[in-house]
């Protein structure tokens, strides 16, 4: 009777993974000419210079003055 000898191997396997780099430009308009604006509603007013607030305000029903 015959033995067969097996022999086991091994091998690394070293995966290389490219990196690319991702640059995110943000521009931002300086915006230092923001207006300040006054919003009224019945007898109440403030000065809001945000365009959002000022947006809430008028979905709430204050007038806008520049």
């Amino acid at each position: 009777m015959t033995k067969k000898k097996t022999e086991e191997t091994t091998e690394e396997v070293v995966e290389t993974q490219e990196v690319t780099e991702e640059t995110t430009e943000e521009v931002v308009d300086s915006v230092s000419s923001k207006k300040s604006v006054t919003v009224t509603k019945g007898g109440v007013s403030f000065t809001l210079s945000d365009p959002i607030m000022i947006s809430a305000f008028e979905n709430q029903g204050y007038e806008v003055e520049e």
